[in-house]
């Protein structure tokens, strides 16, 4: 299963930061989204991060937020694993780095590293999340800028550390401010969105490199991966338990007993990583509503009537809370032509 909960210190960085580019954020959205930040490992759930996300992108009104957004994102801004990729010997070491913890980083999406034909090729996957493609194009757009200046750091300032650059995404108007920023030829509408190094870059030495800054940092990495990982499992549990059956609305304290413990108990556990009971029903229920709307053969009644709502108005309403505005028939029409058929 995909993560479901992230820290919120993505989020927060945003925030502090974004004045620093001309682009301050506007109190109405926090008011919106109340979070906690004082709480710095405090985790953020995936569908309240979505709504988040869709809800900024609408207010920016900027085609190139993606990109803008990166500058907020050096390596020293993740932490430990940050210092670990500096640290690392070379690029290559630093980019399996990126492989292995990729749950310590901002990104929503799975980083894949692999060697082929004698370039590396970094590939982001939004591995299960059913984005709607103006999500997809902005975390495409953060995730592959981000990691390019995360490339750049350890080559000591070197501008062409990428030698290609592809987007799942069409252009939208802006090849050419693409390839500024990438300093690279760039391909959109791509199979997968990807950023390639050459052989040369990656045996290019990490001018920061420290063999036992790097051991330490590694560990670090690793015990707040499992941290993460053990946090997460509770959450894990009970959306399993949720997904057993769709269409019944479970409260915690059936879930409770299914996973022998008290309702309390369980309350208290999930706050501990940073979600409750009803974000994490709201998620499963969004999943099943979108997994079920890629069936063209249903209707939106027929979908509603298989979550639970006896009314569609009312799963229209639900829904467009969900996804932060965009009602079932839209989010229908966003599908890829074929999908679901």
């Amino acid at each position: 299963m995909y993560a479901t909960d992230h820290h919120i210190n993505g989020i927060r960085i945003a925030r502090e930061l974004m004045p620093t580019l001309g682009m301050p954020i506007p109190d109405s959205l926090w008011r919106e989204f109340p979070l906690d930040f004082g709480r710095e490992n405090a985790a953020f759930s995936m569908h309240r991060q979505l709504q988040f996300y869709r809800r900024l992108i609408e207010i920016m009104d900027d085609p190139l937020l993606g990109l803008r957004m990166s500058a907020l994102f050096p390596l020293q801004a993740y932490g430990m694993f940050g210092y670990a990729m500096m640290a690392a010997p070379d690029i290559r070491t630093s980019l399996r780095l990126a492989d292995r913890f990729d749950r310590l980083t901002y990104t929503l999406q799975a980083l894949h590293f692999m060697e082929r034909d004698g370039v590396g090729i970094l590939q982001f996957t939004a591995t299960g999340l059913n984005l709607d493609p103006v999500l997809k194009a902005y975390f495409a757009d953060r995730d592959l800028a981000s990691s390019a200046i995360g490339a750049r750091g350890t080559a000591m300032g070197d501008l062409h550390t990428a030698v290609n650059v592809t987007f799942e995404h069409g252009d939208r108007g802006h090849a050419r401010a693409y390839e500024d920023f990438f300093r690279c030829p760039v391909e959109f509408n791509a199979a997968s969105n990807s950023v390639t190094f050459s052989a040369q870059q990656l045996d290019r030495p990490n001018p920061y490199r420290n063999s036992a800054a790097f051991e330490i940092c590694v560990r670090e990495c690793e015990r707040q991966l499992s941290e993460l990982t053990d946090n997460q499992d509770i959450a894990g549990r009970v959306r399993d338990e949720l997904f057993q059956r769709p269409g019944y609305l479970q409260d915690i304290e059936s879930i409770a007993r299914q996973l022998g413990t008290s309702a309390r108990t369980l309350r208290r556990r999930l706050e501990e990583t940073g979600t409750n009971f009803t974000e994490l029903q709201q998620d499963v229920r969004f999943q099943q509503a979108r997994e079920q709307l890629r069936n063209r053969k249903l209707s939106i009644a027929e979908v509603a009537t298989m979550l639970g709502y006896s009314e569609a108005g009312n799963f229209t309403t639900a829904f467009k809370r969900w996804s932060g505005g965009i009602s079932p028939r839209a989010y229908r029409r966003s599908l890829p032509a074929g999908a679901g058929a």
